[in-house]
């Protein structure tokens, strides 16, 4: 999505989060299909005022989304898929002081986009479905992205500090 810096007609919020996920493309090295870099934005901008995605228990969610039927447990697996996105992206750090893997997070958004695209698929909307089948398939790519985001630039002082440390 190459949207410019200003332009009336996208909003603030989705020129900022072009940009972060760009950033986040160059940081670490990979360039997302156009699907997925704008699939990245929404899901940034649909939660940017969620305090409670921080909060959730996202194998609560899960586990609850399979038991709902219709849209709405589409939206719940939804909603627990990008938790999950966001959490192993923006806040790994999260995992130490829940007492769970790192993994815990890819392993939970890997299954709630898996499942909403089984539902997607068999209510008839094979695309929406391969899509999502494709979100959970490429998670850690959209989460290597989401956490060199959020990565400071590197200094020379820290690329010379961790060489020295390889050498020793």
């Amino acid at each position: 999505m190459l949207i410019p810096k200003k332009n009336s007609y996208v909003s603030s919020e989705i020129s900022l989060f072009d940009r972060l996920v760009r950033a986040g493309e160059e940081n670490s090295l990979v360039t997302l299909p156009l699907q997925f870099h704008a699939f990245l934005v929404e899901c940034l901008v649909e939660h940017l005022c969620d305090r409670e995605i921080v909060h959730s228990i996202l194998a609560i969610g899960f586990l609850s989304s399979a038991s709902e039927l219709g849209e709405y447990g589409n939206v719940m697996l939804k909603r627990t898929g990008d938790g999950a996105l966001l959490l192993a992206g923006l806040f790994p750090e999260r995992a130490i002081r829940l007492h769970v893997s790192s993994r815990y997070f890819r392993f939970i958004g890997q299954a709630a986009y898996a499942n909403l695209g089984a539902k997607f698929q068999a209510t008839g909307r094979a695309d929406r479905g391969k899509f999502y089948d494709e979100v959970a398939e490429h998670f850690n790519l959209l989460e290597r992205v989401l956490r060199a985001a959020r990565a400071r630039p590197e200094t020379e002082w820290n690329a010379f500090r961790r060489f020295r440390a390889n050498i020793q």
